[in-house]
């Protein structure tokens, strides 16, 4: 039944992902909670992996979906995980609407993808420096420890920086001044 569904997503029928996602989103979840440890970073790994595996379809060979998504669950709570560092977990996350979301429906992902790509575009207008150590901190889910170590800067210039990069992209993101 699942191959004969994705057929249908593949050929035009995109709304029917949401009934993957009906399916496998507690599995997900728990996949993503069991490895980050933390209930923020699964909601997010979660939405990453269904966005992931949403836009992957097409690469999709079976002959376990399960499995496979699985599999990208995994993959997205590592890399939210690396880096991360437990002390800092409860300091001031730049979160979109997307990461607050309690549902994962291809609305709200095709949403997130959407602002994803509008943030991007903010991203390129702004200074570099700004710009890469946002996505440092919120794409690779790195801890502002583990950025001023890798850039060989104090902790107080990275978090310096990291306000005045989402500043800036406040300015920059529109009318709507919704982030």
């Amino acid at each position: 039944m699942e191959n004969e569904l994705i057929q249908k997503i593949l050929t035009g029928q995109p709304g029917l992902f949401e009934d993957l996602v009906k399916a496998y989103q507690n599995l997900v979840f728990t996949v993503c909670l069991k490895i980050t440890g933390d209930r923020h970073d699964a909601e997010n790994a979660a939405q990453e992996t269904f966005l992931s595996a949403f836009l992957s379809l097409a690469s999709y060979r079976g002959p376990s979906f399960k499995s496979w998504l699985c599999r990208i669950a995994v993959h997205k709570s590592i890399d939210c995980k690396r880096g991360r560092d437990y002390a800092l977990r409860h300091e001031d996350r730049f979160e979109t609407a997307e990461e607050k979301a309690d549902g994962f429906g291809v609305e709200e992902w095709l949403a997130a993808r959407e602002r994803r790509e509008k943030l991007d575009r903010v991203l390129a207008g702004i200074p570099d420096k700004y710009a890469s150590v946002l996505k440092e901190r919120y794409y690779q889910c790195l801890p502002v420890k583990e950025i001023a170590r890798r850039r060989g800067a104090p902790e107080k210039t990275v978090e310096t920086q990291l306000y005045r990069a989402k500043k800036l992209v406040r300015e920059r993101w529109g009318d709507d001044g919704d982030l």
